[in-house]
Parts: structure tokens; C-alpha cells; sequence
């Protein structure tokens, strides 16, 4: 029988930018341990998103220098300064933010990251974390291209312009 967490990650799964429905135990395990913060893993045991985040952090890279490779012609000084403002955790969090994807509410966190009303307090860098989490568990479970698809939408399109 499944956790309530385990069908909260389900339902976060079901929507945009994944759109996951029958998502299998062996890849539910690893999207659960994307979304459990190391404060919760030392209060109550289990795998946080730390291990994922690793591999995460590098698959990201790569999809980002791919991309700044075959869509620019940006010498490889600007192709650098690119890559490391796309994957920058205060970018990341940005873009997750503008996109609406909610982590925030989707990740288990310890009680030190708890409001007094119950919700979560996730600062910039944990989302980012996550998301690099999330972004292995998707390359690990559903292979590079689902990758590709969902940094393209998520963090590598161009955000709408604003009121000036």
C-alpha cells in the first residue's frame, strides 16, 4: 500500500512538465527520494535527494552545454558564462518559480524547514537541488531525450516579457 507521500508524488508527477501517469515502484522510489529534503532523511530515516542531485547536477550540465552548442554560435568564454548562469541554483529557482512548478510543496522537510501553519520553507538552493534530483530520476527512469524535453520547457525557455 502506498504512502500519502508516495501518491502526493504521484499526483506532482501527473502534471505538467512530466505528465507521468503509471510511473512504476522502482522509479516512484527514485522521484521520492528527488523530493525528500537530508532534514527529513536524518529525522526519520530513507534516502534524501542528495545522491540524485550528483548525478542530476551533471546531467543538467550537459543538456545546457548541448544546447548552447548546436542552437548558438557563442565562442567558448560566452558558451561558459551561459552554461553557468543557466544552472545557477538562484536561476534554477527562478525558472522553476515562473514555470509553477511546485516543489516546495511536494518536498518531504524536516521540522526545521516548517511553518508554524505547516507548510514548507524551501529556500532557493534546496529547489534547485531537487530539481537536479528530479531531472536524474527522469534520465534514470525515462532516458536523456525526456531530459532534454523537460529543461527545454521548464528552464531553457525564454521566460514572457513583463510590464516595463
Amino acid at each position: 500500500m502506498e504512502s500519502d507521500f508516495e501518491k502526493s508524488v504521484r499526483l506532482f508527477l501527473a502534471h505538467p512538465p512530466f505528465g507521468y501517469r503509471n510511473v512504476p515502484a522502482e522509479a516512484l522510489e527514485l522521484f521520492c527520494a528527488a523530493l525528500t529534503h537530508d532534514s527529513y532523511a536524518n529525522e526519520h530515516g530513507g534516502e534524501s535527494y542528495e545522491r540524485l542531485e550528483f548525478l542530476g547536477d551533471t546531467v543538467l550540465e550537459f543538456v545546457v552545454c548541448e544546447s548552447v552548442f548546436r542552437d548558438t554560435d557563442l565562442r567558448e568564454g560566452a558558451m561558459t558564462d551561459f552554461k553557468q548562469d543557466k544552472v545557477a541554483n538562484h536561476r534554477l529557482s527562478e525558472r522553476i518559480l515562473a514555470y509553477g512548478l511546485d516543489i516546495d510543496g511536494a518536498m518531504r522537510v524536516g521540522g526545521g524547514h516548517r511553518a508554524p501553519d505547516g507548510t514548507n520553507i524551501v529556500e532557493e538552493n534546496m529547489r534547485a537541488d531537487s530539481m537536479e534530483a528530479i531531472l536524474a530520476a527522469v534520465y534514470l527512469s525515462y532516458g536523456m531525450d525526456e531530459v532534454r524535453r523537460i529543461v527545454g520547457e521548464v528552464l531553457m525557455a525564454e521566460l514572457p516579457e513583463g510590464p516595463e
